[in-house]
């Protein structure tokens, strides 16, 4: 009751980069940079491998990921629980995205169901403090 939302503006630091959407179905990951350009394409490099690892798959870093005991349960239940799983995923492993809404894209005949993450900005070293 008392967190900010995604419209506060204190929540938003000024110096906000830029707005980027990540989808959930890998392509961001199809070309992994291993030195990325700039802080900004490393954060949604890391939120893309946030969203698209499971739970205990990572051997030394086992918490990182989503439960694995999301798959094939109904999949307005699955919506709500890897909501909040993503933001508290994203918050631990890169608190420097700064999210905004999260949707979904799915198809209830195969069951898939692709998270789809607004990323408002980016936090840099500067601006913390």
């Amino acid at each position: 009751m008392g967190g900010k939302n995604k419209s506060d503006p204190e929540r938003v630091p000024e110096k906000v980069i830029k707005m980027d959407i990540i989808r959930g179905d890998g392509t961001l990951l199809k070309n992994i940079d291993l030195s990325p350009k700039n802080e900004y394409q490393e954060v949604l490099q890391n939120v893309a491998i946030i969203i698209d690892t499971w739970e205990n798959t990572c051997p030394l870093l086992r918490t990182l990921g989503l439960p694995g005991q999301l798959i094939g349960r109904p999949l307005p239940v699955v919506k709500n629980i890897m909501v909040g799983q993503l933001y508290d995923q994203i918050e631990e492993y890169e608190p420097r995205a700064i999210l905004g809404d999260i949707t979904f894209e799915e198809n209830a005949f195969t069951g898939k169901l692709i998270p789809i993450i607004e990323i408002e900005g980016v936090q840099t070293e500067d601006e913390e403090t």
